[in-house]
């Protein structure tokens, strides 16, 4: 399965807030951190020396939760109080392996393929724009 972060910062806001809402009563919910705008240093590589470096700082919003005393910690980039939530929710329910773990696997999965399919008719309408220089060179 592709990396589950990625799918639930890239997933529409509004299914996972959906989920999120459906699960919410069957567990004690206690905020350990509201969420809260922070500043997070952006680490990359030196393709020459393979060497770490940070290009700078980009907003992010974290929060942690407790789910039946089971901590969760989200972090999503930009202003996402409500996804940053969503992620901690989500990530002390999986640490819980209930039954719940099955719906949200399935929840991932599904938008997974659509994430995927999303990107992949992204790429294909950049690949339209893209130039052929040897048909170029045939006229």
């Amino acid at each position: 399965m592709e990396n589950r972060d990625y799918i639930l910062v890239e997933c529409a806001l509004e299914a996972l807030e959906e989920l999120v809402s459906k699960l919410e009563p069957n567990f004690e919910i206690k905020l350990a951190k509201v969420p809260s705008i922070c500043m997070t240093m952006i680490q990359a590589e030196d393709s020459v020396e393979h060497q770490p470096f940070y290009l700078g700082e980009a907003i992010s919003t974290e929060c942690q939760i407790l789910v039946n005393k089971q901590i969760g910690y989200g972090i999503c980039l930009g202003d996402e109080p409500v996804r940053s939530y969503c992620i901690a929710f989500i990530d002390a329910v999986l640490q819980l392996n209930g039954k719940e773990s099955i719906e949200i696997d399935a929840f991932i999965e599904e938008h997974s393929k659509l994430i995927h399919t999303s990107r992949k008719m992204e790429f294909n309408q950049i690949l339209k724009t893209k130039v052929d220089f040897k048909i170029m060179e045939q006229e």
